[in-house]
Parts: structure tokens; C-alpha cells; sequence
């Protein structure tokens, strides 16, 4: 593999995948090390205990929601280095970014879980969505641009899939991180929604006629 310029990388693509595998596994495992282990006290230990579990819904709802929302990153990032086939500096960077803010998940997720599905939780944890997943739609321009990173056989309908996609979870987190300041609750439902019709459309193979991920013409299912 050669950079753009035709010079021996300094660092392969491959070492860019592992990089970004290496840090959502550490970043998934911290998110369990948030939720709060409840001690029961006292005679009825079996009911109270049974009592605090319950006062950790918000916890354990944010857990799963943000281990969901990791997942689709992670599956997102695949999909876009699998066209990958040269590099540049400006890509590395733009990689690095793109998991720092991955790796401030297990905070926000902390901060919404700890003190509830308030205004200021719900657009913290919008913020940083809405950062992990615009740098990965710039990273996907930049590649896709007129750089000669991707493949050269890339399917066009990829492309525009991909360009869709961006436009539209922009709109959506956008909207959802401005509703935190009239219903926060509203906010994270929306963030669960997303989800769900990520992991429903993937699992269809109808990821990018729902504008949910741009898949290789040689991937689709009818």
C-alpha cells in the first residue's frame, strides 16, 4: 500500500483499523463500569434490593442505547476504511478526531445516566453525537472526493448513499439535540429510534434505501 504521493506510508490502513477496533472495544467494555452496583440493607434485603435495581433504569437505558449507538459507529467506520486504498496525513487526522470524541461516550453516557434525562444531559450527549458522527460523514467526503483514496471501482450508488446518509442523520441529530431544551426525553428516544432502524434495515440488507448506510453494489440483497 502507497500513500497518495507514491511514498511508503508511514502508518498502513490496516494500522488505522485497528487503531479505531482497539478503541470502541475499550471504549464499549468502560461503558458497563458506569452503572452503580446497589447494596441492599436491612430485613427485607430481597425487596430492597429488588427497589434499587429498579431506581437504575436510567442507567441501565443509557447503557444500552449508547453500547447500540457504538455499535453503529463501529459498523459505519467499517464500512467507509473497506473502500480505503491509499492515505494521507489529512485521513489520519481526520480518523484520530473521529475517535477522540468516540472515546468521550462512556462520559456522556455517565453524565445522562447519573443525573437523569434532564436538558443539559440530553445535549451533551446529543453534542456528541452529533461530533462522532459529522467527522466520520467529513471523513466519508474526503475519502470519496477527488483525492483517489477510495477504490476506483467504488459504486457510484455507494457514494450518493453515503452522501444521503450524512444529510439526513445530520437533520435528525440536529432536530433531536434541539428538542433537549423543550422535552429531553424526547431527545434520547429519538437517538433510540435511530438505532432501531439501523439494526432493522441492516439486518433487511436495505441499509441504504432506508439512507442508513451506503453498501456495495456486490453486498445488496433484493
Amino acid at each position: 500500500m502507497v500513500s497518495k504521493k507514491g511514498e511508503a506510508p508511514v502508518i498502513s490502513p490496516e494500522r488505522l483499523k485497528a487503531l479505531a477496533d482497539g478503541v470502541f472495544s475499550i471504549v464499549m467494555t468502560l461503558l458497563v463500569l458506569q452503572l452503580g452496583v446497589p447494596v441492599a440493607k436491612g430485613l427485607s434485603r430481597e425487596s430492597e434490593l429488588l427497589r434499587e435495581l429498579g431506581k437504575l433504569w436510567p442507567e441501565f437505558f443509557i447503557y444500552v442505547l449508547s453500547f447500540m449507538i457504538l455499535g453503529v459507529f463501529w459498523f459505519m467506520h467499517h464500512s467507509l476504511f473497506s473502500v480505503v486504498r491509499m492515505f494521507d496525513t489529512t485521513l489520519v487526522w481526520l480518523n484520530i478526531l473521529f475517535l477522540m470524541f468516540v472515546s468521550l461516550i462512556p462520559f456522556s453516557t455517565a453524565l445522562a445516566g447519573k443525573n437523569g434525562f434532564m436538558t443539559m444531559t440530553a445535549v451533551v450527549y446529543g453534542v456528541n453525537l452529533l461530533l462522532i458522527f459529522n467527522l466520520g460523514w467529513a471523513t466519508w467526503a474526503f475519502i470519496t472526493g477527488k483525492r483517489g483514496l477510495a477504490d476506483k471501482n467504488i459504486d457510484p450508488i455507494m457514494i450518493r448513499g453515503g452522501n444521503r446518509m450524512g444529510l439526513f442523520y445530520a437533520a435528525v441529530m440536529w432536530a433531536a439535540t434541539g428538542l433537549a431544551f423543550l422535552i429531553p426525553g424526547v431527545s434520547f428516544v429519538i437517538y433510540s429510534l435511530i438505532v432501531l432502524a439501523f439494526i432493522i434495515f441492516t439486518l433487511m440488507g436495505k441499509g441504504e434505501k432506508a439512507l442508513i448506510l451506503p453498501v456495495p453494489a456486490n453486498d445488496k440483497k433484493d
